[in-house]
């Protein structure tokens, strides 16, 4: 498979399970009132098996989604999908040629060509069909609990089974015939999205003089911190699969502000001055301007709402010291407080053309020592939890000296990000 279909399929998974989601909870809700009123039904029917059976099945929904379980999610798919299979045979054996029986069965095939693919979809129509033919033929041999039924008779069955399977083969290839189309437009949009990000980025990488692996580094040190976050109760809410996707792009914007920053800063071997430190403090609300511009073009882009909070935000610390606006806390977002703390530790634990890099030990107990004060404290014991992945990300990426040559201070921090 080659990078192309890769990518294909990986996004198409992830929005199957968005989709997933969001129809099957909705599906969940609006079944309330279904299910009370058939238990209702069936009650009064002194139908115990069907009261037993549609009790199975929403309790089955409930399950599939569980976030966060065990299952995985083509189970979900093909549990989820074949409960409109289930529900809709039961529905025509129990109650007869009703609307409900046929609407549930109905939305089987469809349902599968969403969240599982155009070819399990020519099965499920394969299964429905044989469905239909034989609960055709027990409706002939009288072995059906139907209710009396003077006006049906088995030609009609034919004609109805037929409109169906045909009605629901034009619906089912439609479907997936879009799906196809969509997911590939979607990739490309995302793919010249990420492209375009990457050569704003690269605009500040060469002018830093920096290599390719500093790009790299800081989007996996920025993923690695927010699917760690992910995990921690205080921020389920505001970490999302969509917050970790766009991190992960959204962090090599960090300093596409130094595009504005004169050389004879930007790569000076040495400790800058005062005055030059001043300038070098302009590039956040530099990177703001440009991507701002770019949000006028763009407004709903994450990518570059997220971009736009890092890039402005990223030296602002937690104590309120940091600059361009001093923003203290949670009032600085969490995408910028995430890539502040991965950009320090890859500008401590790599060469610049001022320092040698220092030990990851050294590093951590650099941000160690400013939690609370330059980091978010729950950002720095998140990183504590990972700092072996850290470790192992930056050795792999790295020469690194064997001691540290330089002083180490609590000043160092803000020098070298």
């Amino acid at each position: 498979m080659d990078r192309s279909s890769q990518a294909l399929s990986a996004n198409l998974a992830y929005w199957r399970q968005k989709v997933f989601q969001r129809l099957f909870t909705f599906l969940a809700l609006v079944c309330i009132p279904v299910y009370i009123s058939s238990i209702y039904v069936f009650y009064l029917d002194n139908n115990w098996p069907m009261i037993a059976f549609d009790t199975l099945c929403y309790f089955i929904l409930l399950i599939v989604l569980i976030p966060n379980s065990r299952l995985q999610d083509k189970t979900k798919f093909w549990i989820g999908s074949g409960l409109a299979y289930f529900i809709g045979v039961a529905m025509l054996y129990a109650v007869g040629p009703t609307g409900a029986g046929f609407l549930w069965l109905f939305m089987f095939p469809p349902f599968v060509a969403i969240f599982l693919g155009f070819y399990e979809s020519i099965w499920a129509q394969l299964l429905n069909l044989a469905s239909l033919i034989a609960m055709g033929l027990a409706y002939r041999a009288d072995l059906l609990p139907w209710p009396m039924l003077p006006e049906y008779s088995p030609l009609i069955w034919v004609v109805v089974a037929i409109n169906f399977i045909v009605l629901n083969a034009m619906l089912t290839l439609t479907i997936s015939y879009l799906i196809n189309k969509l997911s590939r437009s979607l990739l490309s949009t995302q793919t010249s999205r990420q492209a375009t990000v990457i050569g704003l980025a690269k605009l500040a990488e060469y002018r830093d003089n920096e290599t390719g692996e500093h790009l790299l580094r800081m989007r996996q040190y920025s993923r690695m911190l927010a699917q760690t976050l992910a995990s921690d109760n205080k921020c389920q809410e505001e970490i999302s699969a969509d917050f970790i996707q766009d991190i992960s792009l959204s962090a090599i914007l960090h300093d596409i502000g130094k595009v504005g920053i004169s050389d004879s800063i930007l790569l000076k071997p040495g400790k800058l001055t005062s005055e030059e430190y001043q300038l070098m403090q302009a590039h956040p609300a530099i990177g703001a301007e440009v991507l701002s511009s770019l949000q006028a073009y763009a407004p709903q882009c994450s990518l570059l709402k997220m971009g736009h909070d890092i890039a402005s935000c990223h030296h602002e610390k937690w104590d309120g010291s940091g600059y361009p606006n001093g923003l203290k806390g949670t009032d600085i977002p969490l995408s910028a407080r995430i890539v502040a703390l991965a950009d320090v530790y890859d500008a401590l634990t790599s060469p610049r053309c001022y320092k040698q890099p220092y030990s990851h030990q050294t590093a951590m107990r650099m941000i160690i020592e400013a939690k609370g004060q330059h980091f978010d404290p729950l950002l720095v014991e998140q990183l504590i939890k990972i700092e072996t992945e850290f470790e192992k990300l930056s050795l792999g990426s790295l020469k690194k000296s064997s001691s540290d040559p330089y002083e180490v201070n609590n000043d160092s921090l803000t020098q070298l990000a």
